[in-house]
C-alpha cells in the first residue's frame, strides 16, 4: 500500500510539472504570434539557373526581421514575410542585390 501511495504522489508531481511546462510554452507561443508581420513580393533579376533561388532565399532570410522568404525561379520573384519594425524593404532588397541578384519591390497594378 505504501508503494501505491508513493507512485500516486510521483504521478501527481509529474502531471503538475507537465502542466506547468505546457502553460509556459503557450505563453511563449502567444508572445510570438503578436509580432507584426508584412508580406512583400520582390522582382529578382539575373537568376539564370535553378539553384539561384536558394542563394537569394538564404541571403534574404539572414536579414534580421525576415521571418521567411520564398523564391520562385520561374516567376523570378521572392515573397518575403518580415517584421517592419526590425527591417525595411530596402534592406531586404539590398541583401539580394549584394549577392548579385538585384531585387525591387513589385508594384501592384
Amino acid at each position: 500500500m505504501k508503494k501505491l501511495v508513493n507512485v500516486s504522489i510521483l504521478l501527481s508531481s509529474i502531471f503538475m510539472f507537465g502542466n506547468t511546462l505546457a502553460m509556459q510554452h503557450s505563453e511563449v507561443t502567444s508572445n510570438v504570434a503578436t509580432q507584426e508581420v508584412t508580406t512583400k513580393v520582390f522582382s529578382i533579376e539575373k537568376m539564370t539557373c535553378k539553384m539561384c533561388h536558394i542563394t537569394v532565399r538564404k541571403a534574404m532570410e539572414k536579414v534580421d526581421g525576415v521571418v521567411k522568404a520564398t523564391v520562385d525561379y520561374d516567376a523570378k520573384t521572392a515573397t518575403v514575410l518580415f517584421d517592419p519594425n526590425k527591417t525595411s524593404i530596402e534592406t531586404i532588397a539590398l541583401a539580394s542585390t549584394n549577392i548579385g541578384y538585384p531585387a525591387k519591390v513589385r508594384t501592384t497594378k
